[in-house]
């Protein structure tokens, strides 16, 4: 590799830039079966002066989402540079001019800059800037929310818009396993025939990897890649082991209530502190989310204990195959995501009576659904307490209908004036997800 030492600075050199982007350029053009990312549809060309930038967790398939919307806008007509290669290791900001220079000799102008894994680059934020200014139409991915959030909204305030892409969508599954998706209703045979993929589904997650090449293994270096690449290296982590112990405690407990003294204590922590910020690291980087207790008041939210979920339910299984024995918790980690996958703003909510509700959904600072999720409510004593629960949580949001999410159960009840419907999840996923 030619690189120059002057001083402290480090200039790379054009013939490393030109391998990098013919081999690139020649790797994204390579046909290959893909399954086109609902996440396309809702890409825009906004304006030419705003960024459009996608962050999700590691291998979630943003660089295809994002290859199938500049194909779709502009074919042939874009630039495309991913950061996370090991010969750009040492790219710096002032080698971006050499950057476009080499793009220009070896592809000539085009509309439009797609920039693969940006976060890699220190101080990426200045040459967007400029290319914005210069009419490109802009399309960022990233692994890491809150350095890209903080750096775009550093330099780019208003000149950027943001998405958040998430592994397979049930629908995209069935399209990855060639499956057609009718619009409902279906069949006997049709419905058969989605409750056995969904049963698949429910284990093998949405990683596009792990589900194109049915290899479990696909997948499991994921976590190690996200801490070794997104956390380690960028906050200078002394103990890499307890990073790595955090994050496996709360991928194993996805669908659980969490507090950080607990969580000290789980991965052998010696500071609550610690398992705070390790937390915090494991969430911007899309390896979980938390969901907090919902209250009035914004400030009691951040004091009651918060529930885990994985980005990925292939991800949990794998980490924590002892799930296999309390599908509940799987199925609800399913239900979480898809909400997030919704853009809805979740919580979990507890009475008065200390009985609990799974998710509450809130639009426009009120909360308009609330949704229960039980695998199999078969069970007399198991309907009865879902079925109360879920009703004093209408009863104090003062919500007309509820919904309860089983694995194949579909009932209507209507109790005490409030309507219960029993939705299996395959159906709700495959719905508009409203609740109506």
């Amino acid at each position: 590799m030619l690189l120059y030492w002057f001083g402290a600075m480090v200039v790379m050199d054009k013939s490393i830039l030109r391998a990098v982007v013919t081999d690139q350029r020649a790797f994204i053009r390579t046909e290959k079966k893909e399954v086109p990312r609902e996440i396309v549809q809702r890409l825009s060309l906004v304006s030419p002066s705003i960024a459009h930038l996608i962050k999700g967790v590691r291998r979630c398939g943003k660089s295809t989402a994002c290859r199938q919307f500049v194909e779709k806008e502009f074919g042939d007509d874009f630039w495309f540079v991913n950061f996370d290669d090991e010969r750009l290791a040492r790219f710096e900001i002032d080698d971006f001019q050499k950057l476009v220079e080499v793009l220009n000799e070896e592809f000539g102008p085009k509309k439009a800059f797609f920039l693969d894994e940006i976060q890699n680059v220190p101080k990426w934020e200045l040459f967007i800037n400029r290319i914005l200014r210069e009419g490109f139409f802009v399309l960022i991915t990233g692994s890491n929310a809150d350095l890209l959030s903080r750096e775009m909204g550093t330099h780019l305030t208003g000149r950027h818009i943001d998405f958040e892409l998430y592994p397979f969508s049930f629908r995209e599954y069935l399209l990855a396993k060639g499956k057609t998706i009718e619009a409902p209703p279906w069949n006997t045979e049709k419905q058969s025939q989605l409750r056995k993929e969904f049963a698949h589904y429910l284990y093998e997650g949405g990683m596009p990897e792990r589900v194109m090449t049915q290899n479990p293994q696909s997948i499991l270096d994921i976590p190690s890649d996200v801490i070794q690449k997104d956390i380690v290296k960028r906050y200078s982590i002394r103990k890499p082991g307890e990073l790595k112990n955090v994050v496996q405690f709360l991928i194993a407990n996805a669908g659980n209530e969490i507090t950080y003294p607990q969580l000290a204590v789980g991965a052998n922590l010696k500071s609550p502190l610690t398992a705070q910020k390790f937390t915090q690291y494991a969430e911007e980087t899309y390896l979980i989310f938390l969901v907090n207790r919902f209250e009035p008041k914004l400030k009691m939210r951040e004091k009651n204990p918060k529930k885990v979920y994985c980005i990925d339910n292939g991800l949990a299984y794998l980490m924590n195959p002892s799930l296999s024995e309390n599908k509940g918790r799987l199925l609800e980690n399913l239900v979480a995501v898809e909400l997030k996958r919704k853009q809805k703003k979740i919580f979990y909510y507890v009475n008065k009576n200390r009985t609990k509700t799974d998710f509450v959904v809130q639009e426009d600072q009120k909360i308009r659904q609330a949704i229960q999720v039980c695998y199999d409510p078969s069970n007399p004593k198991t309907t009865e307490r879902e079925e109360k629960a879920l009703l004093q949580t209408l009863q104090e949001l003062k919500l007309k209908k509820g919904i309860i999410l089983t694995n194949d159960v579909e009932n209507e009840k209507t109790i005490q004036g409030k309507t219960i419907a029993y939705v299996p999840v395959w159906k709700w996923l495959l719905s508009n997800n409203k609740g109506e």
